[in-house]
């Protein structure tokens, strides 16, 4: 049933790019939204999109996929995480271009939960305070490190692109993917602090709670280097340190290491 719900938001995925592709082919969806497209713009047909893909992830958490004691679980949980994020995104970025980027990493996800086989246990996962410390840590990490992710990558497409293109005029300014980048990964430092802190309560010196806190590191690194003034402006090596620590956390999910034996 989880394949069944997952193709099914994946395929309401396509739908809404197909609309944005060709509203921007008729050169009526602006790269730069105005004022009142980002705050006053009324419930639209990509609001009803994104409500029903909404929809679609909830159920798939009451699916054995969506067993928080798995790593399966645990994605499902990040990506209805990411789509409330995008849902009202769009009224708070300035540029479309960024809540893109964030649809691709949430289809990458669905993939990965549509083509891994599930790792669960027969029981049910243990509702004591420091496995949902270690969990609501966790995931709330892995939702702000994915949004960090995302102004990344429009960070790198910016500086990668040719200003006469126009991909350059389609994301926005390196200092201001930055900004966005600097402000999540600083708010992951708390929700990573005590998923890691749970972690070690829970498993002790393990090879989930170490990997977690390298993660972890990285993001903290990324942010030391972005106090830093530089003559450019902006530090590029900040966010190579957040693309790695985000590689981290999607290799734990995807690899069932952070799949938890309800038995500790």
């Amino acid at each position: 049933m989880h394949k069944v719900l997952s193709l099914l938001v994946f395929s309401l995925f396509l739908i809404e790019e197909i609309f944005h592709q060709r509203l921007g082919k008729a050169g009526r969806l602006s790269s730069v939204p105005a004022d009142c497209d980002v705050l006053k713009n009324n419930f639209d047909r990509y609001d009803l999109l994104r409500l029903l893909e909404l929809l679609f992830l909830g159920l798939l958490l009451s699916t054995p996929a969506g067993n928080p004691a798995s790593g399966h679980g645990q994605l499902s949980m990040i990506l209805v995480g990411l789509q409330i994020a995008r849902l009202f995104g769009r009224r708070v970025l300035s540029r479309w271009s960024v809540l893109g980027i964030l649809q691709a990493l949430e289809m990458i996800i669905l993939l990965t939960i549509i083509l891994i086989p599930i790792k669960i246990s027969a029981d049910g996962y243990p509702l004591s305070p420091i496995p949902l410390l270690a969990l609501i840590g966790g995931v709330m990490s892995g939702i702000l490190v994915t949004i960090v992710i995302a102004f990344s990558i429009s960070y790198g497409m910016k500086l990668f692109s040719r200003e006469s293109g126009n991909l350059y005029e389609t994301f926005p300014p390196l200092a201001d993917s930055e900004s966005w980048a600097f402000k999540f990964s600083r708010f992951s430092l708390y929700t990573g602090t005590a998923g890691v802190t749970g972690l070690f309560l829970l498993l002790g010196l393990s090879l989930l709670p170490v990997l977690f806190s390298i993660s972890l590191i990285l993001q903290f690194t990324g942010v030391l280097l972005c106090r830093k003034d530089t003559y450019c402006g902006h530090h590029p090596r900040a966010h190579i340190l957040w693309g790695i620590s985000f590689l981290i956390l999607y290799f734990l999910a995807v690899s069932g290491i952070t799949t938890v034996n309800p038995a500790l």
